[in-house]
């Protein structure tokens, strides 16, 4: 006899009979027809080496073998119900757990207040880590699940995951608030003028703005390299250097630092801020649950 190998729709029928004590109402029960039940509880028999139910005046009562296997039965069918029943469904108020997410500098100071603000309301019990990884690393830890999202611009990760548009947004110029040469508006002269602070941003889209620079004739001045943004409104606010940076980090800390946002005298892409997650977890319930949360959080985003 090898039980590894038995129907589990066998067992549903056997558990039905074992509490209904009859065949007919097990099959009603479970939406089959008599004929059906009849020869499923026969191939029981025949798998047990067993009579399992025998027909009396108080309907089929079960042998000494089946009484030993109704406990097994019963309980591993109503655990595995219980497993099928949290899987189809995440109760973000009841749910204990933390999410990793794949950000930048920036998403950490544009995306992670809002998403904190509305986890307090929503899903109080839980919690967010995040993790700064490049493109190829990034398509790794999502699909081995070390990460549950990414959201950022990375226009060099297309293939292997799923992903979605969150809004799209531009650079800005940022210049100390009273630099002595840039007043209300940065045009090109004074810009290609200037010296410069860059964010090297390794493992996002933000490369362009490098490029952009180096491909001006006489190249500007840069004086200085990061390799994150956050750092450099308060650079810039300090010194008379200029920055290109993404707009939504701007307006953030535009208060933080002595600084002012200018339209940018060159032209520059778009960015496209996307969320990004793997095909296995495309339909687990908490992580459509996590991708419907990020999405609400900029359907009215306003960088003004």
């Amino acid at each position: 006899m090898n039980n590894s190998r038995i129907d589990l729709n066998l067992l549903l029928v056997f558990d039905a009979v074992l509490r209904h004590r009859s065949v007919s109402r097990a099959a009603e029960a479970l939406g089959l027809s008599q004929p059906a039940a009849s020869n499923a509880l026969r191939r029981l028999r025949e798998h047990f080496h067993d009579r399992l139910f025998v027909r009396t005046a108080e309907g089929m009562v079960p042998t000494p073998a089946a009484e030993a296997l109704g406990a097994t039965v019963t309980a591993a069918l109503a655990q595995l119900g219980a497993g099928l029943a949290r899987r189809g469904a995440f109760d973000p108020r009841a749910e204990r757990r933390t999410f990793t997410l794949i950000v930048t500098d920036i998403g950490e100071i544009v995306f992670l207040p809002r998403l904190l603000d509305m986890a307090r309301r929503e899903a109080p019990g839980v919690a967010f880590r995040t993790v700064h990884l490049p493109a190829a690393a990034t398509r790794r830890a999502l699909e081995s699940g070390e990460a549950d999202l990414a959201v950022g611009y990375v226009p060099d990760l297309r293939t292997g995951v799923f992903q979605q548009r969150l809004f799209a947004t531009e650079y800005v110029c940022m210049a100390r608030a009273d630099h002595p040469a840039i007043g209300e508006h940065v045009t090109r002269a004074q810009f290609m003028a200037a010296t410069h602070a860059i964010a090297d941003a390794e493992g996002t889209g933000h490369y362009v703005v490098a490029q952009a620079l180096a491909r001006l004739r006489p190249p500007p001045r840069i004086g200085l390299r990061v390799p994150q943004f956050l750092a450099l409104p308060l650079i810039v606010g300090a010194s008379d250097m200029v920055a290109t940076v993404p707009l939504p980090l701007a307006f953030a800390l535009r208060r933080a630092a002595n600084v002012k946002l200018l339209a940018h005298p060159l032209k520059l892409p778009r960015i496209e801020i996307r969320q990004f997650w793997h095909e296995r977890y495309h339909d687990d319930p908490a992580n459509r649950w996590l991708r419907q949360a990020v999405v609400s959080l900029f359907k009215d985003a306003r960088w003004t």
